[in-house]
């Protein structure tokens, strides 16, 4: 049997848990109806909330989606399922064992695949727009199954490729684990029902060379968008100095999908502030990167006396303004945009956003002065560098063109060594202006990667880092919110106070870190089995704390004695064999002689003692 059959068949790949579970075994049944589908989605609000944003993405929307029931007929059974799957994916393993396998980063840099194929999907239209949503969320999906699968080993693959990487990552994943993530994750989703037309193209996109199909196909399309996606997000994730190129590189292959370079700049702005949005509702980093349009000058820097600039040259003098334009364009790499008439000029700098505007007073239409002032009500207007150009030196004329907003006044017959020394302070000014917008944006990053650590901070402080459950402080935190909501709603609230049974016994006999393995085992199945609502919090030792709100007594002994049986049933790696752990509960439940948290989880406490005394591997109530 080969590797890759060993583990389709194992239990060791990334598999949907919960809601995402239902919702796939209804979906194979052949008369599931969408309201059944619908009605089990809305006991999840996380996934109802995030297929409703996804129904109201893009371009096309006629009207708003604000309905669970609509937005899984919008986007279909499939659909629904597909994403359901993806996202319980991406709830499930936001970290894992792998060292070196940066899970933040690859939830970061398949979210914005996904965002990616959605949006050139409205482009290219060859297939719905949600599902290439998934099929780029999805697509790298075999990394993270090496990565749970294989935590030792491919941490090993993954430093060797980073140390030398004249070698694709698939190559080496093939050497050390005899399959690579593309073979891995075509078969994963091959099993979870992603139709082939879907999975092909998966096989091909990260190839050095892409393969050449029928131009009009739908493969070929499918190949090249997954190529940008690709590329995309690795420009999302990619350090300041490398992303000019990138840029540059994408926008020449994004032509073959017909998507012309004027509008590519517009097209990855909206992609990466989708990003950001998605980001913020998926709780996944992403980072902030300046417009576009700043980016791609980055990888052509001039030197700083030879800034290329947008220049509108406006004179309704032909001879003399095919004279200036001449000047400009002779050995520089500036543009130069000419109109003959005021109006025509205040036209073309609302369009094209000059860095300069060389205009004659004399102007038929509006006359340079009256343009100045017309620019410099605008925000646009009031960035741009304006020099007027006079066949007089008339010093009312010269005053009046200061007053309405000029940075200079010269000469009409003006020589081409005049003209670049004025021009010289336009090329400080735009240099300026550069760098205070490449300054602003490192200052945004700085402050979302602060807030990123914040949180991070924050979430560790509250966290037990062997098993990933809330800690004691946490867990007192929620009791008292708990707490306090039962008393303004008047609603029942009970706690579960549950201890391992002679876990002391593990330790001494098998050491603290089977110990350790054991506590984390058994904090997963509690966790997992648990009701939704219900939060499971390690307080200390082999000690949990389940908080039940709007819960009385009798549903909470039933939840209990769920647990009790479900993790009785599961076999744990005890030492070198398998074995099976016990708990034992005590359950209280807050009455009105119940004074504060601490009473009602010294209630829970008698209850533990009481179940331990009883024989353990029991439940007890107080």
């Amino acid at each position: 049997m080969s590797q890759l059959e060993q583990l389709r068949i194992s239990d060791q790949l990334p598999s949907p848990r919960g809601v995402a579970l239902a919702v796939l075994e209804l979906s194979r049944r052949e008369n599931v109806t969408l309201g059944e589908l619908a009605r089990v989605i809305q006991t999840d609000p996380a996934l109802s909330s995030r297929l409703i944003k996804l129904a109201n993405t893009g371009s096309m929307i006629a009207r708003p989606v604000v309905s669970l029931q609509e937005a899984v007929v919008r986007q279909g059974l499939a659909t629904v399922r597909q994403l359901a799957l993806g996202f319980s994916l991406l709830d499930q393993y936001r970290s894992g064992a792998c060292a070196s396998f940066d899970y933040q980063a690859y939830w970061s840099h398949s979210l914005l695949m996904a965002l990616t194929m959605q949006a050139l999907a409205e482009h290219v239209r060859v297939a719905a727009p949600d599902e290439l949503f998934i099929c780029g969320l999805l697509a790298q999906v075999g990394r993270l199954a090496l990565a749970t699968a294989y935590p030792a080993e491919y941490d090993a693959v993954l430093k060797t490729h980073r140390m030398d990487p004249s070698h694709a990552l698939a190559i080496r994943e093939r050497a050390a684990l005899e399959t690579d993530h593309t073979e891995l994750g075509i078969a994963m989703l091959t099993d979870w029902g992603i139709p082939k037309p879907f999975t092909e193209p998966l096989s091909h996109y990260e190839d050095a060379v892409l393969p050449e199909y029928p131009c009009d196909s739908r493969c070929h399309c499918l190949v090249r968008m997954l190529w940008l996606a690709h590329r995309l997000a690795d420009f999302g994730l990619a350090n300041e100095a490398e992303r000019p190129k990138m840029a540059q590189l994408w926008v020449a292959q994004a032509g073959e999908l017909d998507l012309k370079p004027e509008h590519a700049g517009h097209f990855i702005d909206a992609v990466i502030a989708r990003w950001k949005e998605w980001g913020q509702l998926l709780k996944i980093p992403t980072a902030t990167l300046p417009p576009f349009e700043e980016i791609s000058q980055g990888g052509d820097e001039a030197a700083p006396d030879e800034t290329p600039l947008r220049i509108v040259v406006a004179d309704s003098n032909a001879f003399s303004r095919r004279k200036t334009v001449a000047l400009l364009v002779e050995n520089s790499a500036h543009i130069v945009y000419p109109a003959d008439t005021g109006t025509a000029a205040l036209a073309l700098a609302m369009e094209v956003l000059p860095h300069v505007i060389i205009a004659h007073y004399n102007l038929s239409g509006l006359d340079g002065a009256e343009l100045c002032q017309a620019l410099r009500e605008t925000e646009e207007g009031r960035r741009m560098h304006i020099l007027l150009l006079s066949d007089e030196r008339d010093e009312e004329q010269l005053t009046r063109a200061y007053e309405a907003g000029a940075d200079g006044y010269a000469p009409s017959a003006i020589s081409a060594k005049g003209l670049r020394t004025r021009l010289s302070a336009a090329q400080r000014f735009v240099q300026l202006q550069n760098a205070w917008e490449k300054d602003r944006a490192q200052l945004r990053q700085i402050a979302a990667e602060l807030a990123v650590a914040n949180r991070r901070l924050a979430n560790a402080a509250l966290t037990d880092l062997l098993t990933g459950l809330p800690n004691r402080r946490s867990a007192m935190d929620q009791l008292e919110q708990a707490w306090s909501a039962a008393e303004r709603a008047a609603q029942p609230l009970s706690v579960m106070l549950i201890d391992i049974d002679h876990f002391k016994h593990i330790n001494d006999t098998y050491g603290h870190a089977a110990g350790d393995h054991v506590l984390r085992e058994a904090a997963g199945v509690l966790r997992n089995s648990a009701r939704r609502g219900d939060s499971v919090c390690r307080i200390g030792g082999e000690e949990f704390l389940v908080i039940c709100p709007n819960t009385d007594l009798k549903a909470a002994l039933l939840s209990a004695e769920r647990l009790r049986e479900t993790l009785a049933s599961h076999p744990i790696a005890i030492g070198t064999g398998m074995g099976h752990v016990t708990i034992s509960v005590g359950v209280a439940t807050r009455r009105a002689s119940t004074a504060d948290i601490d009473a009602l989880v010294s209630l829970a406490d008698q209850a533990l003692y009481d179940a331990k005394q009883g024989g353990r591997n029991r439940v007890s109530a107080r």
